[in-house]
Protein backbone atom coordinates (compact mmCIF):
# COMPACT_ATOMS: atom_id res chain seq x y z
CA UNK A 1 0.00 0.00 0.00
CA UNK A 2 1.39 3.66 -0.93
CA UNK A 3 2.33 5.26 2.09
CA UNK A 4 2.47 8.86 3.20
CA UNK A 5 5.87 9.72 1.16
CA UNK A 6 4.38 8.01 -2.13
CA UNK A 7 1.07 9.86 -1.70
CA UNK A 8 2.86 12.98 -1.01
CA UNK A 9 5.15 12.32 -3.99
CA UNK A 10 1.69 12.01 -5.98
CA UNK A 11 0.64 15.37 -5.16
CA UNK A 12 3.84 16.61 -6.34
CA UNK A 13 3.35 15.25 -9.17
CA UNK A 14 -0.10 16.36 -10.06
CA UNK A 15 0.08 19.71 -8.60
CA UNK A 16 1.76 21.76 -11.37
CA UNK A 17 -0.71 20.32 -13.94
CA UNK A 18 -3.63 20.68 -12.62
CA UNK A 19 -3.10 23.67 -9.81
CA UNK A 20 -5.78 26.55 -10.91
CA UNK A 21 -7.34 24.79 -14.16
CA UNK A 22 -11.07 23.66 -14.68
CA UNK A 23 -12.19 20.23 -15.07
CA UNK A 24 -13.96 20.26 -18.39
CA UNK A 25 -14.94 16.24 -18.17
CA UNK A 26 -15.11 12.97 -15.61
CA UNK A 27 -15.46 9.74 -17.39
CA UNK A 28 -15.77 6.33 -15.29
CA UNK A 29 -14.71 3.23 -16.70
CA UNK A 30 -14.78 0.58 -13.98
CA UNK A 31 -17.06 1.84 -11.05
CA UNK A 32 -15.76 -1.13 -8.67
CA UNK A 33 -13.88 0.30 -6.07
CA UNK A 34 -13.84 0.28 -2.17
CA UNK A 35 -16.82 2.54 -2.88
CA UNK A 36 -18.58 2.22 -5.95
CA UNK A 37 -17.99 4.92 -8.01
CA UNK A 38 -21.17 7.73 -8.06
CA UNK A 39 -22.85 8.45 -10.72
CA UNK A 40 -23.37 12.43 -9.58
CA UNK A 41 -19.78 12.83 -9.44
CA UNK A 42 -19.46 14.15 -13.10
CA UNK A 43 -22.09 16.41 -12.73
CA UNK A 44 -20.79 17.71 -9.16
CA UNK A 45 -17.53 18.75 -10.40
CA UNK A 46 -17.72 19.11 -14.74
CA UNK A 47 -16.90 22.90 -14.82
CA UNK A 48 -15.81 23.14 -11.26
CA UNK A 49 -11.68 25.67 -10.79
CA UNK A 50 -8.64 23.81 -8.80
CA UNK A 51 -8.04 25.65 -5.98
CA UNK A 52 -5.85 23.72 -4.09
CA UNK A 53 -4.36 20.06 -4.07
CA UNK A 54 -2.90 18.53 -0.22
CA UNK A 55 -2.62 15.51 1.64
CA UNK A 56 -4.19 14.03 5.05
CA UNK A 57 -3.03 10.75 6.09
CA UNK A 58 -2.88 8.90 2.85
CA UNK A 59 -5.47 10.69 1.18
CA UNK A 60 -5.44 13.05 -1.76
CA UNK A 61 -7.52 16.00 -1.48
CA UNK A 62 -8.86 18.17 -4.65
CA UNK A 63 -10.19 21.57 -3.53
CA UNK A 64 -12.52 23.07 -5.77
CA UNK A 65 -14.63 25.99 -6.21
CA UNK A 66 -18.00 26.31 -4.70
CA UNK A 67 -16.88 24.21 -1.38
CA UNK A 68 -16.52 21.24 -3.09
CA UNK A 69 -13.39 18.59 -2.57
CA UNK A 70 -12.53 15.69 -4.60
CA UNK A 71 -11.01 12.81 -2.27
CA UNK A 72 -9.03 9.85 -3.71
CA UNK A 73 -7.01 6.62 -1.20
CA UNK A 74 -5.08 5.37 -3.58
CA UNK A 75 -5.95 1.85 -1.88
CA UNK A 76 -3.13 -1.25 -2.09
CA UNK A 77 -2.19 -0.41 -5.53
CA UNK A 78 -3.73 2.23 -6.60
CA UNK A 79 -1.74 4.54 -9.36
CA UNK A 80 -2.63 8.63 -10.66
CA UNK A 81 -0.81 8.81 -14.32
CA UNK A 82 -1.36 12.57 -15.72
CA UNK A 83 -1.40 12.10 -19.99
CA UNK A 84 1.36 13.51 -21.74
CA UNK A 85 3.83 11.88 -19.25
CA UNK A 86 4.42 7.99 -18.48
CA UNK A 87 2.00 5.70 -19.92
CA UNK A 88 -1.30 7.41 -20.70
CA UNK A 89 -2.88 4.65 -22.38
CA UNK A 90 -6.24 3.27 -21.11
CA UNK A 91 -5.11 0.58 -18.95
CA UNK A 92 -7.72 -2.48 -18.54
CA UNK A 93 -7.66 -1.33 -14.84
CA UNK A 94 -8.04 2.30 -15.53
CA UNK A 95 -11.55 3.47 -13.30
CA UNK A 96 -11.73 7.43 -14.01
CA UNK A 97 -10.00 10.02 -16.13
CA UNK A 98 -10.72 13.46 -15.20
CA UNK A 99 -10.28 15.79 -18.22
CA UNK A 100 -8.52 19.37 -17.63
CA UNK A 101 -9.06 23.01 -19.61
CA UNK A 102 -5.09 22.20 -20.10
CA UNK A 103 -5.89 18.81 -22.27
CA UNK A 104 -4.01 17.29 -18.86
CA UNK A 105 -6.22 13.88 -18.00
CA UNK A 106 -5.87 12.67 -15.03
CA UNK A 107 -6.34 8.85 -14.69
CA UNK A 108 -6.74 6.56 -11.92
CA UNK A 109 -5.26 2.75 -12.31
CA UNK A 110 -5.86 0.78 -9.70
CA UNK A 111 -6.11 -2.92 -10.27
CA UNK A 112 -6.95 -4.41 -6.77
CA UNK A 113 -9.71 -1.95 -6.60
CA UNK A 114 -9.30 -0.62 -3.12
CA UNK A 115 -9.16 2.75 -3.93
CA UNK A 116 -11.58 4.73 -3.64
CA UNK A 117 -13.17 8.57 -5.01
CA UNK A 118 -15.71 11.04 -3.34
CA UNK A 119 -16.67 14.02 -3.84
CA UNK A 120 -17.19 16.19 -0.39
CA UNK A 121 -18.72 19.45 1.54
CA UNK A 122 -15.18 21.41 1.52
CA UNK A 123 -16.34 22.91 5.01
CA UNK A 124 -17.38 20.13 6.90
CA UNK A 125 -14.84 17.59 5.15
CA UNK A 126 -12.98 16.64 8.12
CA UNK A 127 -16.18 16.14 10.16
CA UNK A 128 -16.81 13.03 7.55
CA UNK A 129 -16.34 9.46 8.71
CA UNK A 130 -13.27 9.29 6.14
CA UNK A 131 -11.16 11.78 8.30
CA UNK A 132 -12.69 12.20 11.31
CA UNK A 133 -11.10 9.24 13.51
CA UNK A 134 -7.75 10.17 12.22
CA UNK A 135 -4.53 10.67 14.53
CA UNK A 136 -1.62 13.57 13.86
CA UNK A 137 0.28 13.71 11.08
CA UNK A 138 4.01 12.70 11.30
CA UNK A 139 5.48 15.77 9.85
CA UNK A 140 3.83 18.05 11.58
CA UNK A 141 5.29 19.57 15.18
CA UNK A 142 2.02 18.35 17.00
CA UNK A 143 3.71 14.52 16.58
CA UNK A 144 6.82 15.19 19.48
CA UNK A 145 8.20 12.80 22.11
CA UNK A 146 5.64 14.19 24.64
CA UNK A 147 2.42 13.07 22.12
CA UNK A 148 3.58 9.63 21.50
CA UNK A 149 4.58 9.27 25.69
CA UNK A 150 1.48 10.06 26.35
CA UNK A 151 -0.69 7.68 23.60
CA UNK A 152 1.83 4.70 24.56
CA UNK A 153 0.86 5.02 28.60
CA UNK A 154 -0.74 2.03 29.54
CA UNK A 155 -0.87 0.54 26.32
CA UNK A 156 0.78 -3.38 26.29
CA UNK A 157 0.63 -3.40 22.52
CA UNK A 158 4.02 -3.29 20.35
CA UNK A 159 5.22 0.08 19.36
CA UNK A 160 5.16 -0.99 15.40
CA UNK A 161 1.39 -0.96 16.30
CA UNK A 162 1.02 1.68 17.64
CA UNK A 163 2.98 4.16 15.51
CA UNK A 164 0.97 2.37 13.10
CA UNK A 165 -2.09 2.97 14.19
CA UNK A 166 -3.69 5.71 12.52
CA UNK A 167 -5.87 6.67 15.07
CA UNK A 168 -2.81 8.17 16.67
CA UNK A 169 -0.57 8.99 13.67
CA UNK A 170 -2.01 9.12 10.44
CA UNK A 171 0.61 7.86 7.01
CA UNK A 172 2.68 5.28 8.39
CA UNK A 173 2.63 1.57 7.36
CA UNK A 174 4.89 -1.26 7.06
CA UNK A 175 7.73 0.09 5.03
CA UNK A 176 8.14 3.22 7.16
CA UNK A 177 7.17 1.97 10.59
CA UNK A 178 10.34 -1.13 10.14
CA UNK A 179 12.73 1.56 8.89
CA UNK A 180 11.91 4.04 11.57
CA UNK A 181 12.23 1.44 14.01
CA UNK A 182 15.61 0.16 12.74
CA UNK A 183 17.10 3.87 13.09
CA UNK A 184 15.62 4.60 16.83
CA UNK A 185 17.88 1.23 17.29
CA UNK A 186 14.38 -0.25 19.04
CA UNK A 187 12.78 -3.43 18.66
CA UNK A 188 9.50 -3.42 17.12
CA UNK A 189 8.72 -5.84 20.03
CA UNK A 190 8.71 -3.64 22.50
CA UNK A 191 5.44 -3.13 24.84
CA UNK A 192 4.64 0.67 24.07
CA UNK A 193 4.16 1.30 27.79
CA UNK A 194 8.04 0.28 28.45
CA UNK A 195 9.36 3.21 26.59
CA UNK A 196 10.98 6.07 27.91
CA UNK A 197 10.60 9.69 26.98
CA UNK A 198 13.93 9.54 25.69
CA UNK A 199 12.81 6.35 23.29
CA UNK A 200 10.03 8.46 22.29
CA UNK A 201 12.22 11.18 21.36
CA UNK A 202 14.20 9.13 19.53
CA UNK A 203 11.33 7.46 17.38
CA UNK A 204 9.25 11.06 16.60
CA UNK A 205 12.98 12.26 15.29
CA UNK A 206 13.47 9.16 13.15
CA UNK A 207 9.98 8.84 11.82
CA UNK A 208 10.45 12.42 10.61
CA UNK A 209 13.84 11.74 8.86
CA UNK A 210 12.70 8.52 7.41
CA UNK A 211 9.60 9.88 5.66
CA UNK A 212 11.40 13.02 4.53
CA UNK A 213 14.51 11.20 2.97
CA UNK A 214 11.77 8.89 1.44
CA UNK A 215 9.98 11.92 0.04
CA UNK A 216 13.09 13.42 -1.50
CA UNK A 217 13.80 10.30 -3.13
CA UNK A 218 10.26 9.98 -4.90
CA UNK A 219 8.85 6.97 -2.21
CA UNK A 220 9.24 3.55 -2.85
CA UNK A 221 8.36 1.37 -5.32
CA UNK A 222 7.64 -1.26 -4.65
CA UNK A 223 4.57 -3.58 -6.15
CA UNK A 224 2.53 -1.47 -8.13
CA UNK A 225 3.55 2.02 -7.20
CA UNK A 226 5.11 4.52 -9.53
CA UNK A 227 4.96 8.35 -10.01
CA UNK A 228 2.83 10.32 -11.77
CA UNK A 229 5.45 10.48 -14.61
CA UNK A 230 5.94 6.72 -15.39
CA UNK A 231 9.03 6.91 -13.23
CA UNK A 232 9.76 4.48 -10.29
CA UNK A 233 10.52 6.12 -6.65
CA UNK A 234 14.18 5.03 -5.47
CA UNK A 235 14.06 4.63 -1.94
CA UNK A 236 13.46 1.27 -2.25
CA UNK A 237 17.03 0.82 -2.72
CA UNK A 238 17.78 3.07 0.88
CA UNK A 239 15.54 0.10 2.85
CA UNK A 240 17.68 -0.73 5.60
CA UNK A 241 15.68 -3.60 6.61
CA UNK A 242 12.40 -3.82 4.89
CA UNK A 243 11.87 -6.69 2.63
CA UNK A 244 16.03 -7.42 3.44
CA UNK A 245 15.00 -11.01 5.51
CA UNK A 246 18.33 -13.31 6.00
CA UNK A 247 20.69 -10.50 4.31
CA UNK A 248 23.08 -9.36 6.19
CA UNK A 249 22.44 -6.05 8.31
CA UNK A 250 23.91 -3.06 6.78
CA UNK A 251 25.26 -1.72 9.38
CA UNK A 252 29.58 -2.42 9.26
CA UNK A 253 29.75 -3.15 13.18
CA UNK A 254 27.08 -5.65 12.75
CA UNK A 255 26.48 -9.31 11.21
CA UNK A 256 23.32 -10.32 11.88
CA UNK A 257 21.14 -11.53 9.69
CA UNK A 258 17.61 -9.07 9.33
CA UNK A 259 15.00 -11.57 10.56
CA UNK A 260 10.99 -11.45 9.42
CA UNK A 261 8.13 -11.78 12.38
CA UNK A 262 4.65 -11.00 12.15
CA UNK A 263 3.20 -8.82 14.34
CA UNK A 264 -0.58 -7.60 13.85
CA UNK A 265 -1.00 -10.09 11.55
CA UNK A 266 2.02 -7.50 9.11
CA UNK A 267 4.91 -8.61 8.26
CA UNK A 268 7.96 -7.40 10.37
CA UNK A 269 11.27 -6.41 9.39
CA UNK A 270 14.20 -5.74 12.26
CA UNK A 271 17.71 -6.76 13.01
CA UNK A 272 18.08 -8.65 16.23
CA UNK A 273 21.32 -6.76 17.60
CA UNK A 274 20.68 -3.51 16.40
CA UNK A 275 17.39 -2.99 18.13
CA UNK A 276 17.91 -5.17 20.98
CA UNK A 277 16.42 -2.52 23.27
Amino acid sequence: MPELPEVQTVIEGIKPKILNKRIIDFKKYIPKLRYPISQSIRKKIKGKFVKAIYRRAKYIIIDLENNLSIVIHLGMSGRIVISGTGDSKLSQHTHFIIKFSNKIKLIYIDPRRFGLIKVLTSDSLFKSKIFNHLGVEPLDQEFNGRYLKKICENKKSSIKSTIMNQNYVVGIGNIYASESLFLAKISPLKKSCLLSIRECNLIVQSVKKVLNKSIQQGGSSINDYAMVSGKLGNYQNKLEVYGREGLICRKRTCQSEILRIVIAQRSTFYCPVCQNK
